[in-house]
């Protein structure tokens, strides 16, 4: 049975927001270098954190591709993870960097109140601010959370638990965000363990 991860249904306005993602990615490449290109790209790193790798790693052809696949599904009935899993690997990239963003853009607030506020560097500490931000992304225990991504916090940390959430080992969640496989699969500080393991029954939504 699948988990609750790939039962939640992705909302229209989420497919829109890729759309415009990628829309944005094609107008940076296409600006000249200068103040006006700086910007944009300042722009987009901030509204969607990951999506320069994305583009840099994929390329402008795979990033139509997947824009196609947004316009597509956010003029048809919401439907489920699962189902955009199953209509190929260009809307299932989607879906998985809808999340990412999202976890990305947690870690990034994060660091910021950090800097901002000295606060608690702490992984409770983190667990307790994003969870004010949106309780279903992140687990509630340091210990589930230090199992799965190892003691430190980091921007890995986003992309080792939504492989944990979607029961993909992180080179097969990789090879689906960057259509690659490279020297970002193995990093020092990834906990040691199986490549696929049951999520934690606290926080499968």
């Amino acid at each position: 049975m699948a988990s609750a991860f790939w039962q939640a249904s992705v909302p229209n306005s989420q497919w829109r927001e890729m759309d415009a993602k990628y829309r944005a990615l094609q107008h940076l490449e296409q600006l000249p270098a200068g103040d006006q290109q700086k910007f944009a790209i300042r722009t987009a790193a901030r509204r969607w954190p990951g999506a320069l790798r994305e583009s840099q790693l994929v390329g402008p052809q795979r990033c139509e591709q997947r824009r196609r696949c947004a316009e597509r599904a956010g003029g048809q009935e919401a439907r489920t993870r699962a189902h955009w899993r199953a209509r190929g690997d260009d809307f299932l990239a989607v879906v998985l960097w809808i999340e990412l963003h999202l976890l990305l853009a947690d870690h990034v607030a994060w660091r910021k109140s950090l800097v901002q506020q000295g606060s608690d560097a702490s992984t409770q500490a983190f667990l307790t601010f994003v969870g004010a931000r949106d309780p279903g992304r992140w687990p509630t225990s340091a210990a589930t959370l230090q199992q799965t991504t190892g003691p430190r916090i980091r921007a890995r940390t986003a992309y080792l638990w939504l492989a944990k959430r979607a029961e993909m080992s992180l080179p097969d969640l990789n090879l689906l965000l960057f259509a690659r496989r490279g020297h970002w699969d193995h990093r020092p500080g990834d906990p040691v363990g199986k490549a696929r393991a049951e999520l934690p029954q606290e926080n499968k939504n």
